[in-house]
């Protein structure tokens, strides 16, 4: 987990990247910057810490496995063994990124570069670096009162309840690439995921909440895109198989692939169809899915939403199913009307 109780913000640069497409360059501010204003540091202080919650971390990396050669990597290292070439150090990062964003719907937007001490992660006190960048902005409306007269205005700015692009990379396990947080909230599209491929150059670590993830979300991609097509399953079906999922991660503290794949799929042709699929979601995701490890309950508790199985009927009814899918009966009637049975013990 991570705590800010005892965090401080020692110091922040700020600098615009350009949108490549449009001519745009970049333009960098030429000292840190001065805050004074104790307001204004709670301000920046929630804006760049708030957003990160989550144990989920990351690492760098580099193609040839040799983290060192990772750019931001090397930068954000000079960093910590020189924190007062904070402003020197993001000025390269700058760089960095702006070579990196040339494709014409990656955004402009003001990069922020910081740094904390006095992190707690993992129970460990370490200082950290934040690279943060702004790209939408909101429309704020600003009423002004001068004597008995009010002044109505409009405004742009950023909104700090909203972080576009983020990361944390705390000064811990530098020799396998720093443990990093990460946020990336446009990256639904390919071109947006340059922030963590092709600038930051991340992967996520094979530690018990990404494998607990991995494997939820493998299971819900499998019956999706595998299960209905090839072997003929309906919604009561498919919900039978994430309740089992549930299940088995919820009340067991370590997992055994070959244990979970016969509890949850039991035949063993889909067994056999989810262990190919695992196999190609590995390569398609980057995604390690390991034969053994610790249940992580929180991430768990945070894929809860996973499990949740909604069988949609027409516009008019929504049947939430939580367990026993033999208390569901599904059929035609003579006029061809299909219908679903459900069977209960008490009404609540």
């Amino acid at each position: 987990m991570i705590n800010y109780t005892e965090a401080t913000l020692d110091g922040v640069t700020a600098h615009f990247i350009g949108n490549h497409s449009e001519g745009e360059d970049i333009t960098y501010s030429p000292s840190l910057l001065t805050i004074e204003d104790e307001a204004l540091y709670d301000v920046l202080f929630k804006y760049f810490l708030s957003h990160f919650s989550e144990p989920e971390f990351f690492n760098f990396t580099f193609s040839t496995g040799e983290v060192e050669l990772n750019p931001v990597f090397n930068f954000v290292a000079n960093i910590f063994d020189d924190p007062s070439s904070l402003h020197e150090q993001s000025v390269k990062i700058a760089r960095h990124l702006y070579e990196k964003s040339k494709h014409p719907n990656i955004k402009s937007g003001e990069l922020y570069i910081s740094y904390f001490s006095n992190v707690l992660v993992d129970d460990e006190l370490v200082d950290a670096v934040g690279i943060f960048k702004s790209e939408n902005k909101d429309l704020f409306l600003k009423l002004e009162k001068e004597d008995q007269v009010f002044h109505l205005s409009k405004d742009t700015g950023t909104n700090i309840g909203k972080l576009d692009k983020g990361c944390l990379i705390f000064n811990t396990e530098r020799e396998d690439g720093f443990k990093i947080c990460n946020i990336d909230h446009s990256n639904r599209y390919k071109e947006a995921q340059y922030w963590r491929e092709e600038f930051l150059m991340i992967n996520a670590r094979a530690d018990d909440y990404h494998q607990t993830k991995n494997y939820i979300q493998a299971t819900k991609h499998f019956i999706k895109d595998r299960m209905a097509k090839e072997f003929d399953t309906d919604k009561a079906d498919e919900a039978g198989v994430m309740t089992r999922s549930f299940e088995y991660f919820k009340h067991n503290e370590k997992f055994e692939a070959a244990e979970y794949e016969t509890r949850v799929f039991k035949d063993d042709k889909v067994i056999e169809a989810f262990q190919d699929y695992k196999q190609e979601y590995e390569t398609s995701r980057s995604a390690l899915l390991a034969d053994a490890f610790d249940i992580s309950d929180y991430a768990v508790k945070k894929q809860s939403r996973v499990f949740k199985s909604i069988i949609k009927l027409d516009k008019n009814f929504h049947i939430y199913v939580h367990g026993d899918k033999n208390r569901i009966m599904k059929g035609t009637d003579d006029d061809g009307r299909k219908y679903y049975i459900l069977y209960y013990d008490d009404e609540s």
